[in-house]
């Protein structure tokens, strides 16, 4: 008899530490899958400030490794590297403008994102921290990637009488023509350069393009080659003036960019 009831006993630790090693495997798996960190999270919060401007966000890229966002008056990025739950920036870059308001809220923040060291990913909710402290809170935006029912083009057009060039990007697709009356070269995007190209047109606001100032204005002068940008939203056309081609302003400098790197590809 007592033989059964130490039989018994060791069988049910044995369960026991069985289904606590399970639960704990479980755990573990269920804390992996909360801890992505991809996409663009709108900022609800940071330590030491409460009014915060629209739109002042991070985007983060799991495919290259790098942070872009909107940090009150400027456009800022830099890289990142996580390990588990940690996380380290690379040096920020920003543009330049200067603002009436919001320049003390862009200028702690800048300072607090020098400051993480951690961060979790939980229901959405991204927080960033350190060892002492929360400080930043954000909330995943999923509209930071082109919902289906909406119909996005981008061309970008560079002309001097003895150049041309012009690419253009629909949906999943690049076109480029490198001459005039030369026949235009096309190839599929990745789904990878799908969002990439996407998320960049995503942080823009629209309606600004036809403001931005060209930083230089060689194009009015010497024949130096002129470059329009123009993006059309379901059927709204959205365009900035003429810049110096390689010279956009600083607030379209990334998605250009993007765009020619995605047009030497072909």
């Amino acid at each position: 008899m007592k033989f059964i009831t130490i039989l018994l006993t060791v069988f049910a630790l044995e369960s026991c530490g069985n289904t606590k090693a399970a639960t704990n495997l479980q755990n573990n798996i269920e804390a992996k899958q909360t801890e992505t960190l991809s996409g663009k999270y709108m900022i609800s919060s940071f330590i030491d400030n409460t009014e915060l401007p629209d739109n002042i966000h991070l985007n983060f890229d799991a495919t290259t490794n790098k942070v872009s966002g909107f940090a009150g008056c400027n456009n800022f990025s830099a890289t990142y590297s996580t390990e588990g739950n940690t996380i380290k920036f690379g040096p920020l870059m920003s543009t330049k403008m200067m603002c009436k308001r919001f320049m003390d809220v862009e200028q702690n923040f800048l300072k607090t994102l020098e400051k993480v060291t951690a961060f979790s990913v939980e229901n959405n909710v991204l927080t960033l921290k350190n060892s002492k402290e929360n400080l930043v809170f954000a909330a995943k935006n999923n509209s930071s990637k082109i919902a289906q029912g909406d119909d996005y083009s981008i061309e970008y057009i560079s002309s001097t009488r003895g150049s041309f060039l012009k690419i253009e990007i629909k949906n999943d697709s690049i076109i480029s023509q490198k001459q005039r009356g030369a026949a235009p070269e096309a190839r599929k995007f990745s789904p990878s350069e799908t969002t990439d190209i996407f998320n960049k047109v995503a942080v823009l606001n629209l309606e600004e393009l036809e403001n931005l100032e060209s930083p230089s204005k060689a194009h009015q002068y010497d024949g130096a080659a002129a470059a329009t940008l123009i993006i059309t939203k379901n059927g709204k056309t959205y365009s900035t003036k003429a810049f110096d081609a390689g010279k956009p302003n600083a607030k379209i400098e990334d998605l250009v960019n993007t765009i020619f790197s995605l047009s030497e590809k072909q």
